[in-house]
């Protein structure tokens, strides 16, 4: 084993050295200065204030130039993965201790003395890299500081670095001598992969030479194309021609109107009538598209002739902006959506380029939010703000949720949560005991019918994820006086095991399992997971799947926990995801309590929560979207009930898994509005508004084209637009506001012309939970 050593406070840990680079002070090969470019950690710090330093090998010891040699080449096989915040450098535990052999001196700040240089990554603004190539074969990279300052440039000699050679010869053995960029491999690339191991590197827009280090949404903006169009004026804004689509596509996005609106004139006929007229008025390149089998297989789907066409009308409009968005820029896009909503007038190219969405928030990059304690070292807004524009990977869901959904504080340290965590797994162990011992309750036809439900649903949530598909045998291990029944997986020797014993006791009949079992009351007996071919239907308490059964076991503790709403189908779609990225059962439950606080209002028994929020859509859709509105009402369409579902379980059925998880982390951030799921649901109407006051004419078509929106809804786009349109809604509450205190009142009475908003729709730009309770459930009455 490797020697460990305390660190001191002048000392610091190698992650990553370069050997052979330079400086090159004058343009003689012999004032070139050669050293190592390293990134080194201190005693307690973060990813933030790892140092990346250039040191001259003649201000190494002897000793130190051994570590820094050695190091270098053993990067050649480490994952420097390895060596982050929790890794196995150690460097963030009590002690201290890490492996001796890479603990060399602080290197020297100054660049004063040897020319040598250090800086945190926390002050890097940005790095310049400059490949290699014909003309100046040394590739080399520039530093710049947040504070203007440029740093020496440092050039790569790689045909005298060992480390390098040693990569190039790796890689050519395995026939990939090229980076991830696919250009040729050099020291330079590797540096940079090394230091994205321990900070969010992002490539400009703006120059791709340029990479931005720990950049927030302000430096990408500055560092994208919509500054440098700016600066242009409108002088070289007309200039500047838009990409403009091949021939074809500009005629398909042209002609599809003309044809929609010649068949649309029809009243209702067959599907194969409205086909016969597409070929008769149809153009070549519009009839290859609906010859496309999915387009074909659209068109069996619908009688209806103007919900088919409208069908048709958003497959052509996908496909022609889809083959936009290959060759637009982000803020020409952004620009485009805001024209299309009509927004162009009211909101500034700065508030537009602010929707700019960004790649989603890895690992690195949330590490780097925290000190060495663990506690956050930026504002929760910016945090907010970044999960809004970004999201989360999958990596940190289940840390990240926990912090979002309120069960651990944002000021919090890593100490603390870790006492918070056990408090919650005590509190739910207490919490699950009121209904596992408790005979009498178990007994009741409320709480048996509460169960049937719970089953039934958990039965049939999710079942197409793997993590709910594998039906393995539960083992129980018997009753925790806090946690209640211990449950896990049954093994494969266990299960032979059993096998074994049950062949031979079926001769001497069978065990009194009723009797013998220590286990939950509410916990199939043994035998109920012995046929494992038996349909969960026919008996939906045969919970087979361990995670199924836990979340059941949850559902059954939130009805002790909150007795008054009790369970309400739809509840599972709100807990699946939840238990998916904890697979824990304390904090699952703990964060759907937390996620229930806020959609309870969505499951009361009177409906008045989900009322309240149609109504509060409808009148958000007549402020934002009046002549839709003045469409829908002809369509009888204005109550909007093709929203109930996906307002009832926040679009749970109507994305993607993933897109799913990213669109709740976003709502969960409230960073706008608390209701913000009220203008997702807004930007798919508006997304949406030219097809179907052109195509649609009746309630029952409405609501047809609207459900058959489910799993082929656009995320990313729908965030864009829905930013846009809550931009425009609180400008035009700003200018509203605005124009009528310049109404005086008329003898003493209000002005007439003034433009009276609901405090509802003003309540949309509250960040403040709307929070409403079931009240207490009356006597002789059922489930939800």
């Amino acid at each position: 084993m490797a020697p460990k050593k305390i660190m001191l406070s002048n000392e610091v840990e190698l992650l990553y050295t370069k050997s052979k680079t330079y400086l090159h002070p004058t343009t003689s090969k012999k004032d070139n200065i050669v050293g190592y470019l390293s990134l080194s950690r201190g005693n307690n710090a973060t990813n933030n204030d790892i140092l990346l330093s250039f040191t001259p090998e003649n201000s190494l010891s002897k000793e130190e130039l051994k570590i820094y040699q050695e190091v270098d080449i053993d990067d050649l096989s480490m994952d420097l993965a390895a060596l982050s915040l929790q890794g196995k450098s150690g460097s963030g535990s009590k002690n201290n201790t890490i492996g001796s052999f890479r603990v060399v001196s602080k290197p020297p700040v100054s660049v004063l003395t040897s020319y040598s240089f250090s800086i945190p990554i926390s002050f890097i603004y940005s790095i310049q890299v400059r490949k290699p190539s014909v003309g100046w074969w040394f590739g080399s990279i520039v530093v710049n500081s947040r504070d203007g300052e440029k740093l020496p440039i440092v050039f790569f000699h790689d045909d005298e670095s060992p480390s390098t050679i040693q990569h190039q010869k790796v890689r050519n053995q395995r026939f990939d001598p090229f980076g991830e960029g696919g250009d040729l491999f050099w020291g330079g690339s590797e540096f940079m992969n090394a230091l994205n191991k321990f900070a969010n590197v992002e490539k400009s827009r703006l120059e791709p030479s340029v990479y931005l280090v720990n950049p927030d949404s302000l430096d990408l903006r500055n560092f994208s194309p919509y500054e440098s169009k700016n600066k242009k004026g409108t002088e070289g804004k007309a200039k500047q021609e838009p990409f403009k689509l091949p021939d074809v596509n500009k005629f398909l996005a042209n002609a599809k109107w003309k044809v929609l609106e010649t068949v649309a004139t029809f009243s209702t006929r067959t599907r194969n009538q409205v086909i016969d007229l597409v070929e008769e008025h149809a153009p070549t390149n519009i009839k290859q598209i609906i010859k496309k089998p999915e387009v074909q297989k659209m068109g069996e789907e619908f009688d209806s002739a103007r919900v088919y066409l409208a069908k048709w009308a958003a497959q052509v409009k996908e496909e022609a902006e889809e083959s936009q968005r290959k060759y637009m820029l982000d803020d020409e896009l952004y620009n485009k959506i805001n024209k299309e909503i009509g927004s162009n007038e009211i909101l500034t190219n700065e508030e537009i380029s602010t929707a700019s969405r960004r790649k989603a928030i890895s690992k690195v990059e949330w590490e780097g939010f925290f000190d060495y304690s663990g506690r956050l070292c930026i504002t929760v807004g910016e945090v907010k703000s970044r999960i809004f524009h970004g999201g989360l990977e999958d990596s940190i869901r289940g840390e990240a949720w926990l912090f979002l959904l309120g069960i651990f504080p944002w000021d919090s340290s890593k100490e603390e949560r870790v006492v918070l965590k056990e408090s919650y797994e005590s509190a739910y162990g207490e919490l699950k005991l009121k209904w596992v011992t408790d005979e009498d309750k178990r007994s009741e036809e409320f709480w048996k019918d509460q169960k049937h439900r719970i089953e039934k649903d958990i039965n049939r949530t999710d079942r197409n994820l793997t993590i709910f598909q594998n039906k393995r045998r539960l083992s129980i291990q018997g009753i925790d006086s806090k946690k209640g029944p211990i449950v896990r997986e049954e093994t494969e020797e266990e299960r032979g095991r059993r096998s074994r014993q049950a062949s031979s006791s079926s001769e001497t009949g069978p065990a009194n399992t009723a009797e013998s079992r220590n286990s939950s009351p509410e916990t199939p007996d043994e035998d109920a997971f012995e046929n494992e071919e038996e349909d969960d239907q026919f008996d939906v308490s045969n919970i087979k799947n361990p995670h199924l059964f836990r979340m059941r076991e949850i559902l059954l503790t939130y009805n002790e926990h909150n007795v008054n709403l009790g369970y309400v189908q739809g509840m599972t779609d709100l807990l699946s995801p939840l238990y998916v990225k904890f697979q824990d059962e304390s904090l699952t439950f703990w964060s759907f309590s937390k996620f229930m606080d806020r959609m309870e209002r969505n499951f009361v028994r009177d409906q008045s929560g989900m009322k309240k929020q149609m109504l509060l859509l409808n009148e958000l859709v007549q402020f934002m979207l009046p002549d839709l509105f003045k469409h829908l009402d002809k369509c009888e369409s204005t109550d909007l009930f093709f929203f109930f579902r996906m307002l009832l379980v926040w679009f749970k059925r109507e994305f993607e898994w993933d897109d799913v998880l990213r669109l709740w982390e976003i709502l969960w951030t409230d960073l706008y509005s608390s209701q913000y799921h009220l203008f997702i649901a807004l930007s798919v109407l508006s997304d949406n508004e030219r097809i179907i006051i052109q195509n649609l004419r009746r309630f029952d078509e409405v609501l047809k084209y609207m459900n058959d929106l489910s799993m082929k809804l656009n995320l990313d786009h729908l965030l864009i637009r829905s930013e846009l349109l809550f931009l425009r809604f609180r400008r035009m509450i700003d200018i509203i506001d605005r124009e009528n205190s310049k109404k005086p009142a008329v003898d003493g009475e209000e002005n007439s012309s003034i433009i009276k908003i609901s405090p509802d729709l003003r309540g949309l730009l509250s960040k403040e939970l709307v929070i409403q309770k079931e009240v207490e459930r009356p006597e002789g009455v059922g489930g939800g």
